[in-house]
Parts: structure tokens; sequence; C-alpha cells
């Protein structure tokens, strides 16, 4: 019984993640010598993606009263270069990070860093050193795995990971695609779904019944913010069809009409104005010539 529940809680722990852990060896060795140590048995030596982590790492790391201490994952290869972290090339270099008066290049090929890990005020402090020292090797192990999350990726903090989901998809794995309102099919109609669902990429297609005309798309798709890409179409049959067209031409032809015989009227109205200025400007006074204006 004893072992049996000792099985069950080794298993339920194992499939627990709490993101990033961290690893030191017993052993000094130069910073080339530590990285290959660090990949052979973990994950890589680590990385620091904030002061925070910077200074949980130190936390887990025994004190220490002098060198050697510990190198970190931050290098160059040239003086005049910037100091960049290994495996993902980020430049984060918190305010508070060098002991004072460093990084100095005291020997012009300082190209590699220590963290001390001591009582004194400098603890957590880094300093650049030659790559050649011996130091202790500081790594971790990732715990994101490619599995990790279905539809996104997997992203690791300081005890913790995160699953950070493509569009479309939601839930702690991202294992869920995200759904539209269910369609209800129209009257008169078909409908039929891609994969015979309705969520995020989804195309419902709709046909009408023989002797019915659509209006509307005949297709709608589920987009990724949960909203079908048009509104649902409706079956009509012909003659109700052919009612509304005709009726739709006749309210266009009376509606022209109209605005035909309102313009012609105007332009009438605009040469009449015309005539009888043009009649009393040829009028010399005092003699007034008669015009005659003619009503519509």
């Amino acid at each position: 019984m004893t072992w049996t529940l000792f099985l069950l809680l080794g298993l339920s722990l194992a499939q627990t993640t709490f993101g990033w852990t961290y690893h030191f060896s017993r052993k000094s060795m130069n910073w080339t010598q530590a990285r290959k140590w660090c990949l052979t048995n973990f994950t890589d030596m680590v990385v620091f993606q904030s002061q925070e982590e910077n200074d949980y790492v130190v936390s887990k790391l025994p004190n220490r009263k002098g060198s050697p201490y510990y190198w970190i994952g931050i290098t160059k290869s040239h003086k005049n270069e910037t100091w960049t972290w290994i495996g993902n090339n980020s430049t984060w270099i918190g305010e508070n990070s060098w002991a004072p008066n460093e990084p100095n290049n005291n020997h012009s090929t300082e190209f590699c860093v220590e963290i001390y890990v001591n009582t004194g005020p400098n603890r957590g402090k880094w300093n650049d050193e030659k790559c050649g020292n011996k130091k202790y090797a500081v790594c971790y192990k990732a715990q994101c795995t490619a599995a990790a999350c279905e539809r996104g990726r997997c992203q690791e903090t300081i005890e913790n990971t995160t699953c950070l989901c493509d569009p479309g998809f939601t839930g702690d794995r991202c294992e869920t695609a995200v759904a539209c309102p269910p369609l209800s099919q129209p009257d008169n109609s078909d409908l039929s779904c891609s994969g015979g669902n309705q969520v995020f990429n989804t195309t419902c297609r709709f046909k009408c019944h023989p002797g019915y005309l659509m209006i509307g798309l005949s297709a709608v798709t589920c987009g990724l913010t949960g909203f079908w890409s048009g509104p649902r179409p409706a079956c009509s049959s012909y003659r109700r069809a052919l009612l509304a067209v005709a009726g739709s031409g006749a309210v266009s032809i009376l509606g022209c009409i109209c605005f035909c015989w309102m313009k012609r009227r105007k332009r009438k109205k605009v040469a009449q104005v015309r005539s009888v200025l043009k009649c009393w400007s040829k009028a010399a006074p005092p003699v007034h010539t008669p015009c005659h204006i003619f009503s519509m």
C-alpha cells in the first residue's frame, strides 16, 4: 500500500510543470567547458530575462566567501561588441547588474561574465572575466517541450509555464478552437459545415431546396474572434423573389421619372429667366421694348 501510494504520488508530481529549473556544478571549469557541461546535462548555461530572475537564481546558489564564483551565459567576442545572452540573442542588462567599476575589461580580453554570490553588497552583481579562468557553472533546464502547447508557443518564467495561444485557439494548452454562435438551419435549405463543427476556420455552406432562390451569401466562415464572416442567408420561392425584384424595379423607374421631370422643369425655369434678362439688356432707355414672358 505504501509503495502504491508513493508511485501514484510520483506520477502526479511528474506531470506538474513549474517552469525553468536551475542547477550548478561543484567543479570549476573555464567558460567553454562550463557551457558544454550545461548543454550535456541540462538545456544550456543560465540566461536572465529580468532582474527578478537574476535575484531568484542568486538566492538558490550556495554562498561563497571569494572566487571562484559562477559563470553566466552572457558574452562577447570583441571589446567593441555589445554583451549578448547566448541562445536568444537578448541584450537585456539591468541598471544594477554590474558591480561598481565593472565591466572594466581589465586585461583587454575579459569577454565572459561571472556573478558574485557572497554576503557583501555586491551579491548578485556581475564582473567581466577572462573566459579561460575557472568558475562554477550555472545551468537551467527548460520544462517547455514541443508538445506542451497544442496550438501555441510555450513561454517559461520563474516557477511558471504559460502557453501563448495562436489566434483562434484558447485553453491552458491552446487545445480548444474558438467557437462561433451555433447556426440554425434556415427554412427551405440544407446546412453543412466542414469538419462537422462550427469553430474557428470552419466554413458552413447553405443550399436552397429546389424551387427556392438564395438571398445572401451561400457560405460563412467562423473568424478568430468568434464571429461569422457574414449574416445567415434566406431561401425564398422564385415567385416571391421575382415579385420583390419587380417591385424594386418599379420603385426605381418611378424615382427616375420623378427626378427627370423635376430636372427638366428646373432647366425650363432657368432658360425663361435668361430670356427676360437678355430682353432687358437690349432695350435702350428711355424706350422700353416689351418682353413677352410665357408661362409654363
